[in-house]
């Protein structure tokens, strides 16, 4: 009897190895993926709030295009741009912003990826608005790209960031961009 728990200690550790053969490597796999996918998203934000259009630009396929929806006077404006004229308003604001998201969605299947997230934005300093940030990817060469940013821009009835207020860090909370995010 002193030595049931052992034996049964010794079946487990022989059979683990057979059990985690079943655990599918594509799972594995995709959970790391999206940890990647997660972290790019998060580099975006923070590449976009420095006004860093280097790393925007390597984090950006070729063909990339942006889009976004807010509320006009007369009902839905929608805003459509390419890449260049993304990277080119990013880098010629001199306003600070920064921008946040927070409790991301990520899915990935083989080659696409998808980062669905709250977002809010600070303009000099100031709440300025917030909505949802789709980001979409493809892996191409071997590495995971933006190929489209959709966001909507939502100025009343905003839930309050689970991230608190942001502070007073110039990295974090550095410039804007004169293609209208608001």
């Amino acid at each position: 009897m002193g030595n049931t728990p052992l034996r049964y200690w010794s079946l487990y550790v022989l059979f683990l190895p057979f059990l985690l053969s079943f655990v599918p490597r594509a799972a594995i796999a995709q959970a790391g993926e999206e940890s990647v996918v997660t972290q790019l998203a998060h580099d975006f934000m923070h590449a976009l709030s420095s006004h860093d259009t280097e790393t925007l630009s390597d984090l950006l396929a070729p063909q990339a295009m942006v889009y976004s929806v807010r509320e006009g006077d007369s009902g839905p404006v929608y805003g459509v741009r390419t890449r260049e004229n993304f990277l080119e308003g990013i880098g010629s604001d001199s306003r600070e912003f920064l921008e946040r998201i927070w409790e991301p969605v990520v899915e990935v299947n083989g080659g696409v990826a998808m980062v669905w997230a709250p977002y809010d934005f600070h303009l000099e300093g100031s709440f300025s608005h917030c909505g949802i940030d789709i980001l979409t990817y493809l892996k191409l060469d071997g590495g995971w790209k933006v190929t489209s940013i959709t966001y909507d821009v939502v100025r009343e009835g905003c839930v309050p960031s689970p991230l608190g207020e942001p502070g007073p860090t110039r990295a974090m909370a550095s410039v804007g961009s004169t293609f209208s995010r608001f």
